[in-house]
């Protein structure tokens, strides 16, 4: 699967694109403590995955496009490439129009969204995944298996190659992307949640220029590459050990420069 640089990723994916990269490009973010928040690395990096595992990851997820609706979540057992037996748990993201309706279920969490962007840029819609109940509080190892077995004979007494079984989403979120369009144009900001700092892969292959900012104390990166310009922040959940992670993406290849890119970001930087 691939990914467009200017999309932000939580920890583990991977991105991959066409045309040099120079290792001066792998950046790093740092919170106030100095401690890490973000980083980028090489591809080369990216931890080993087996092909089988990720032929079960991809049918699993085509299942979770294919037969889930919009809003809901289901733990997924295939038979195909899959010798350990294990489960993939899959949800369908909830799309928003109304910002004040995506505000109320946000609320306590710590995630600011504004109506409008500075230069005319006004919130569209929103496309949001929130975290299934059995990743919010993950099962133990044996009720794990007991799961599995039980899709796995699920699917025999089927005929079919996979088995589901519904799970709540929780309010609590996993990633998001909001629009904010003025007429033709957009500006995306993509915001992530994560147990601990975030690492993006890049391939070794992409064509782009990053550079470190530091605004009002916060670390960011800005990146422009081919079609467009990014910018990077992360921020620490009070109370608690998560970070959420955002990402301002313009992708009309007009190469705002860094002044402008801070000035649209800055709404979330108070």
């Amino acid at each position: 699967m691939k990914y467009k640089i200017g999309v932000l990723v939580i920890t583990g994916l991977l991105l991959t694109a066409s045309s040099g990269f120079a290792a001066v490009h792998y950046q790093t973010l740092n919170n106030k403590d100095g401690e890490v928040t973000y980083q980028v690395k090489p591809a080369a990096e990216f931890p080993a995955v087996q092909q089988e595992e990720i032929e079960r990851l991809d049918y699993s997820r085509e299942l979770a496009e294919q037969l889930l609706q919009e809003g809901k979540a289901a733990i997924f057992y295939v038979v195909p490439h899959n010798p350990g037996g294990v489960t993939d748990t899959r949800s369908k993201p909830v799309t928003y129009t109304d910002l004040p309706a995506l505000q109320a279920r946000l609320s306590g969490q710590s995630v600011f969204l504004t109506d409008a962007l500075p230069d005319g840029y006004s919130f569209h819609s929103a496309s949001v995944y929130y975290k299934p109940v059995n990743l919010l509080s993950p099962p133990s190892p044996t009720e794990a298996a007991a799961t599995a077995d039980k899709l796995r004979v699920m699917a025999e007494q089927s005929g079919q190659d996979y088995a589901m079984l519904p799970v709540e989403l929780s309010d609590q979120l996993l990633n998001m992307t909001a629009a904010y369009r003025q007429g033709e144009q957009e500006i995306t900001l993509s915001i992530s949640k994560s147990a601990g700092p975030a690492t993006t892969y890049v391939d070794e292959s992409v064509d782009f220029t990053a550079e470190k900012l530091v605004v009002h104390g916060i670390e960011m990166i800005y990146t422009q590459y081919k079609g467009g310009n990014s910018l990077t922040w992360s921020a620490g959940i009070p109370g608690g050990q998560e970070l959420l992670h955002y990402q301002m993406d313009e992708m009309s290849g007009q190469y705002f420069s860094k002044e402008e890119m801070v000035r649209l970001a800055e709404p979330f930087l108070k």
